[in-house]
């Protein structure tokens, strides 16, 4: 389905002018991406009206054939190389260890991106990879490179909004207010570059449609109204209908035992698409709270990046902030766990407690991505790839990285920890193998009215080791953030 939104984007951004971008519904698949990417559409667009003219034909709106398969998927490798090429950058200026070189070249054949890029169809290899670009201009102390960089992102990517509270106090703090004496002319002068640094992509962005629309006779405000209407659609409900591993994920299926438990009817808690999510016994959760919910948090993460804005901070800090706005975010889509993971793995090899919460996130992010690709000729390919990655990376991880002797505390904890992994492994074969083989012995081993048993068990399992892993991070971060950094 995805490679057809994306192949809709090109269609509407080839054959039409750009103030109708984002008004243009003839499919389901409206464009609901910042300019950026409706810009980087065009430019995909331009060879695929080459290769086959259908790619771009906006009524073509169930067009799948394979010229159009083999060309989106080559996009997918081709972009990619922005994330290979920032995280050799990111190899080129680390301490050049076997555990930092572990990570980087894990990141790059990561089982979640071959899931959510290559088999279910996305760009994120490439987001992500400017996103490590930003990071690196900050790991070599380029800072009007970094905001120049982030800004894009966000009009590529409105997601990274989510951390963009650490990329504004890393700035603010390390560039524009920097320990130590900084007279009036200078401090305005760095005002002038950080502001032009962060301004400059979105008036690159939405500048140019702005123009197209006045052009067309329409009023500026309308058309920007259109464009806000389209990324944040509030209107959607709080889960998918598949649920995000995260709190709200704990929090509806509490409501689905209380509302049996109390013999109450149980609402639709999750319409996927469009519509708000009702729930039978516990209060209704509205996008206001879920945004109070992560601004809290998120605050709280820039104390300690602000009295110290390093590196090591910020990546930690922008982890942090992914991870809350999966944990308690609004309409939370299970590969935005992608956020978290792939900066987690530039700081992942500090020590043994940040190689353990990298390995047990990593594992239940991967999981939990799993019912992403349904069809059976692929659930081979998602489950020994990702075992083959998991075990490769785990075992070298633990085999260089010293684990300090555990408290009595420390040795319960690590060993639930384990427990828990190993379930995954049970989650994913049960839910991937055993429970479609029941299904095609017999009918009768699999009732209708139990269909969805997979989607909630690994959603609830998954959604207690995301949790874990941000209140351990959490714990590190804001506890031992003076010795740490």
């Amino acid at each position: 389905m995805l490679r057809r939104v994306h192949r809709n984007w090109l269609a509407i951004t080839y054959s039409l002018p750009l103030h109708r971008w984002y008004v243009e519904a003839t499919s389901q698949w409206t464009l609901d991406y910042p300019p950026f990417f409706a810009y980087f559409s065009w430019l995909l667009a331009q060879p695929a009206a080459l290769v086959d003219s259908s790619i771009v034909d906006v009524n073509a709106l169930d067009y799948d054939a394979w010229p159009c398969k083999l060309y989106m998927r080559a996009t997918v490798l081709v972009t990619e190389l922005v994330l290979g090429a920032a995280l050799y950058a990111h190899y080129k200026c680390s301490p050049n260890t076997h555990v930092d070189t572990l990570l980087l070249a894990s990141v790059f054949v990561h089982p979640g991106l071959l899931i959510v890029d290559h088999i279910h169809f996305q760009y994120n290899g490439f987001l992500l990879g400017v996103l490590l670009w930003s990071l690196w201009a900050a790991r070599t102390q380029r800072p009007l490179l970094c905001a120049l960089l982030f800004s894009s992102l966000l009009n590529l990517k409105h997601i990274f909004l989510y951390i963009a509270p650490a990329f504004t106090v890393y700035l603010f703090r390390g560039f524009l207010l920097p320990s130590g004496p900084l007279d009036m002319p200078a401090l305005l002068l760095r005002t002038y570059e950080l502001g032009r640094a962060t301004l400059v992509p979105f008036m690159l962005s939405i500048g140019p449609i702005l123009l197209s629309a006045v052009g067309a006779g329409e009023r500026v405000g309308d058309a920007l109204a259109h464009i806000v209407v389209r990324l944040f659609p509030f209107h959607r409900g709080l889960i998918h209908a598949y649920w995000a591993p995260n709190v709200w994920a704990l929090y509806t299926f509490a409501d689905r035992v209380l509302s049996r438990l109390r013999a109450r009817s149980i609402p639709a808690t999750s319409r996927g698409i469009v519509g708000d999510t009702a729930f039978g016994v516990l209060p209704d959760v509205s996008p206001r709270t879920c945004f109070v919910l992560a601004l809290t948090f998120t605050c709280i993460y820039a104390v300690p990046l602000w009295r110290k804005p390093t590196y090591h901070a910020l990546v930690a800090c922008v982890t942090l902030c992914a991870l809350t706005s999966f944990a308690v975010g609004w309409h939370v889509h299970e590969k935005a766990i992608l956020l978290a993971l792939v900066p987690l793995s530039l700081v992942a090899g500090r020590d043994y407690a940040h190689v353990r919460i990298f390995t047990i996130l990593s594992a239940t992010g991967i999981v939990s991505l799993f019912p992403l690709l349904f069809k059976p000729q692929e659930t081979p390919v998602k489950l020994l790839y990702s075992g083959i990655w998991f075990f490769i990376v785990r075992q070298a991880l633990i085999s260089r990285v010293l684990r300090p002797m555990p408290s009595n505390i420390g040795a319960i904890v690590h060993a639930l920890e384990s427990v828990y992994v190993w379930g995954l492994a049970v989650i994913a074969l049960v839910t991937n193998v055993f429970w479609p083989l029941a299904g095609a012995v017999s009918a009768a081993l699999v009732p209708t009215h139990a269909e969805f048993m997979p989607l909630l068990a690994t959603s609830v399992y998954c959604a207690v080791g995301v949790i874990w892993c941000w209140a351990r991070l959490s714990y590190i971060y804001l506890v031992d953030a003076i010795d740490i950094w």
